[in-house]
């Protein structure tokens, strides 16, 4: 199946810093980093970079976290054109999400 993704982010132990585990149909798996929020909570605006299974920079996008009554929605912005979009579920103090292309 092309053009979909699966991410899992984990609260750092810096304020306003995600890290993240990745997987994309297309594009393998790797990780992430992500900065800018200083909340303790998730929703928030992030600059996130991405990195492949062997640490190799993939991209930098600028991700924004909003909090809905039970979900999360994700959009992913590369020089302020949407790339991809969204949905989450908060457990065990981390947030999944599942995600495409557009």
């Amino acid at each position: 199946m092309p053009n979909i993704g699966s991410v899992h982010y984990t609260k750092s132990d810096i304020i306003g810093e995600l890290k993240a585990v990745w997987v994309h149909a297309d594009y393998g798996h790797g990780t992430g980093l992500a900065t800018g929020n200083n909340q303790l909570s998730f929703d928030g605006s992030y600059t996130i970079t991405y990195f492949d299974a062997h640490g190799a920079l993939l991209t930098v996008l600028n991700l924004v976290i909003i909090k809905r009554k039970h979900h999360y929605d994700l959009p992913w912005f590369k020089d302020d054109v949407l790339v991809s979009v969204g949905i989450g579920l908060e457990s065990a103090n981390a947030l999944s999400a599942g995600f495409y292309d557009v």
